[in-house]
């Protein structure tokens, strides 16, 4: 077990112990036979199905009805995707254009997502490559599905938006021959087993906030991180800091949730 990992464990069980039954985001990322927890390989749509390699069929809780590809503007550049979720129901996305033309490109691709909550998206937060949504009940409060944090960067370079049942990211490259750039995308789900509640929205807005300090970047290539250009290379943290930004994202857990069950303990 990597330390890293280990690190992320110690963390996730802080929240466990004031909350026995946490939802679990479901390892359903297509692989172009099936559904798995990781995709490595190109982007692009299966035929004749038109399933989109590396996309999240539900994400758990009927969050996401098919989400996390580029469904614009790739063109001829090349794509290859690492997809993956990692511990603490956070979903990664990974992309890397390169150009193997003789000329310079310069696109504007779209990283899209079909939410779940069907047209009924209440945003809590919208502002600074972070977006924090959940699906309303019709009273201004979150029902069903998890509470996301879509996370797309902190220099400015992504263009975010909710539509009603859509999410749409878009950024303008500019790809020299022969060069590799590559875009980093984080959805975070937030719910408790019996549901969303208000404690999870600051949950993943918390969590979505401190990703955009300090992206999650573990099992990813120094090459890889070099590539990424919608994040600041200051929210790109060696190794070395990785322990301590997943300790904290535990503790900050964990004080939301032990916050929600002491007054019923009180009772």
């Amino acid at each position: 077990m990597t330390l890293v990992k280990a690190a992320w464990l110690a963390a996730l069980a802080l929240p466990a112990a004031a909350q026995a039954t946490p939802f679990q985001a479901s390892p359903d990322i297509f692989t172009g036979s099936g559904f798995a927890g990781r995709y490595v390989g190109l982007g692009g749509q299966v035929q004749p199905s038109g399933q989109w390699l590396g996309g999240v069929q539900g994400g758990g809780a009927d969050t996401f009805d098919n989400f996390g590809f580029y469904n614009r503007g790739v063109g001829a550049l090349t794509q290859t995707r690492q997809v993956e979720l990692l511990s603490g129901n956070l979903f990664r996305f990974l992309d890397t254009f390169t150009n193997t033309t003789g000329a310079r490109i310069r696109t504007t691709v779209n990283f899209f997502g079909n939410l779940g909550s069907d047209g009924d998206e209440l945003v809590s937060t919208d502002a600074n490559g972070l977006i924090v949504s959940c699906q309303d009940d019709g009273d201004g409060q979150c029902a069903e599905d998890a509470v996301v944090a879509l996370i797309a960067g902190d220099n400015g370079l992504a263009r975010q938006s909710i539509t009603p049942d859509r999410y749409n990211v878009s950024f303008d490259l500019d790809v020299a021959a022969g060069q590799s750039v590559s875009l980093l995308n984080y959805a975070f789900l937030a719910r408790d087993v019996d549901g969303p509640t208000a404690a999870d929205v600051t949950l993943a807005t918390d969590t979505g906030r401190a990703l955009l300090r300090a992206a999650r970047v573990e099992g990813l290539s120094e090459a890889q991180r070099a590539s990424i250009v919608n994040f600041s290379a200051s929210a790109l943290p060696e190794p070395a800091s990785w322990v301590m930004m997943i300790l904290g994202f535990g503790l900050a857990g964990g004080r939301l949730r032990r916050r929600r069950v002491q007054p019923a303990l009180a009772a």
